[in-house]
């Protein structure tokens, strides 16, 4: 089956598995013939929640492995929470990775949807999983109100917060991202200079408006995982989303997955060309292939790498396939993206 007919099939068969959750067969028509408000009335919140990471888990923080925090940044009570590896040492400085859950996701689903927590305890970095407001981050859209801005605020009173209680390596601070929150990494590299050493953005490009409108202070290094079979966050660019999903308008655009590279190796005054290699498929295949294309040779050793996941859908490699295939795509498990990310991240501190 050609992909966009697939594409066009799982958008149905999306609307049909919520219309059944949500109670409402008795008054439901296919795509084509619903009413566009309607539909995104009684879906969208519903559909954006499953398809970016899985709901809060029941389970406790301590089953998690997590320590809960509260943090005020502009007169709101905000938390998040942390995963302290076993390796951790009081007296050396450790990395920490602020992690950030997709739009209708929640911190506490990272850990299960990313494995993040055992990629820590492996390699001895500090995970942070920070919450956003009605489980959404702002990326800036193009402006730098003090609306805009109330999530970069959040996220440097966090930073600050742990400094305070634990030694952390002020060059070896990261961010990653999947989908909302992957936009949003990229966000942070552009009002945060200085303060993060890389960051990787899962299941994400880059917003049309941030392509627009901000230009990065300096550069960063950038690490890209994207599937070419994301019908959330199109790799070839295009509308974001489930209102895309059900066909319906959508104001929000992605930027596509090359556009994105070039974007953050611009910044780099990266001019060389990229170097592309095919990764080895896992064993028994599973019907994805990694192609990677790096560009090497930036400014203060930066550089920028995009993972494509051939056949990929909009999840986390080797994470949770939070829904079926035939709603959210394949996870490939070519790679483990938590490994790829520290990697990545492992090459590259801050030098001042």
């Amino acid at each position: 089956m050609h992909k966009r007919h697939r594409h066009l099939d799982r958008a149905r068969l999306t609307t049909i598995v919520l219309a059944t959750l949500l109670g409402q067969i008795s008054n439901w028509a296919p795509p084509a013939m619903a009413q566009p408000n309607l539909a995104k009335k009684n879906f969208t919140p519903l559909l954006d929640s499953l398809r970016n990471g899985i709901s809060d888990p029941k389970t406790s923080n301590k089953e998690l492995m997590l320590q809960e925090f509260a943090v005020n940044s502009h007169g709101v009570q905000r938390k998040y929470f942390l995963h302290m590896p076993a390796k951790y040492n009081s007296t050396k400085p450790a990395p920490l990775v602020l992690a950030f859950h997709g739009a209708g996701g929640h911190a506490r689903a990272m850990p299960q949807l990313t494995n993040l927590n055992d990629c820590a305890d492996k390699h001895g970095f500090i995970v942070a999983y920070l919450e956003g407001q009605n489980t959404r981050w702002n990326e800036g859209q193009g402006g730098t109100t003090e609306a805009e801005l109330t999530d970069v605020n959040y996220t440097k009173a966090v930073v600050a917060q742990i400094q305070s209680k634990y030694k952390i390596d002020k060059n070896r601070i990261y961010a990653v991202g999947i989908s909302n929150g992957g936009f949003f990494s990229q966000f942070l590299a552009i009002t945060m200079p200085g303060t993060l050493a890389a960051i990787a953005s899962v299941a994400a490009s880059i917003e049309e408006s941030t392509y627009k409108n901000f230009k990065p202070p300096g550069p960063i290094s950038v690490l890209f995982i994207h599937g070419d079979d994301d019908d959330v966050v199109p790799y070839a660019g295009g509308s974001i989303g489930v209102e895309r999903t059900l066909e319906e308008k959508n104001s929000r655009r992605a930027m596509s997955a090359e556009q994105a590279v070039g974007y953050w190796a611009k910044a780099d005054s990266i001019s060389s060309k990229p170097a592309t290699t095919k990764l080895p498929d896992c064993k028994p295949p599973d019907g994805t292939h990694i192609v990677k294309t790096a560009y090497a040779g930036g400014k203060n050793g930066t550089e920028v790498v995009l993972l494509t996941v051939q056949n990929g859908g909009h999840t986390w490699p080797s994470g949770l396939q939070y829904l079926p295939e035939e709603l959210v795509g394949k996870t490939t498990h070519a790679i483990d993206a938590s490994e790829e990310i520290w990697k990545f991240f492992e090459r590259h501190q801050l030098t001042h």
